[in-house]
């Protein structure tokens, strides 16, 4: 099963933007804190085995959590517009999909050397198979996954705080941003084989 797949566009956001107040990002009617980012980033360094300096810093792993929240949203969104339905039961088949490839079969430490816990962990899959899904309608075109998944980004109107970066057409959120704030900086996480959703070739 392949390990990730694929996201969408929007645009970066002035500072002064009053949607954008006490939030990290906001897509169409989802809004993540900034709280919320930071409480997702202490979950993360509870984990054991998990090395925040590895994963980009602080900056660049905030980057890479937006990044996955804002996927999944459009996701959601997209499974919703084309009828997708994903039970907790193919996740949970996708989960011991992982499991039988990984030797001790134990995806904890996988997880938290990825800054993954067992929520993002699923929320990832359900971006997988949703898009595993639009594929098979769609003759394995992953352009078009793609294309759509643009339209719906766009639809939503995503709009990142600058202080941690901008969304575009780089598929994530980059470090590249218009705010005089504090800098960002670092690369964001490379999540290796765990189905972090990442734009297709």
């Amino acid at each position: 099963m392949p390990a990730a797949l694929a996201l969408a566009a929007a645009v970066a956001l002035s500072a002064c933007d009053s949607d954008q107040v006490g939030a990290a990002a906001v897509i169409g009617d989802d809004r993540l804190t900034v709280s919320e980012l930071h409480e997702q980033v202490e979950q993360a360094q509870a984990l054991e085995g998990f090395d925040v300096q590895a994963a980009g810093g602080i900056a660049g792993f905030q980057r890479d959590l937006l990044t996955r929240h804002i996927q999944h949203q459009i996701f959601e969104q997209l499974a919703a517009e084309e009828g997708i339905e994903i039970t907790g039961a193919q996740i949970d088949d996708a989960i011991e999909q992982f499991e039988a490839q990984n030797p001790e079969g134990d995806l904890g430490p996988l997880l938290a050397q990825n800054g993954y816990t067992e929520e993002a962990f699923r929320a990832g899959l359900t971006d997988q198979l949703i898009a595993e899904a639009y594929l098979a309608e769609n003759g394995g075109d992953q352009n078009a996954l793609t294309e759509r998944l643009i339209e719906i980004g766009e639809e939503l109107g995503i709009k990142v705080n600058p202080r941690y970066g901008s969304w575009g057409d780089q598929l994530s959120v980059t470090a590249d941003s218009g705010s005089i704030s504090k800098p960002v900086s670092g690369e964001t996480a490379n999540p290796g084989e765990l189905p972090e959703p990442t734009p297709p070739q």
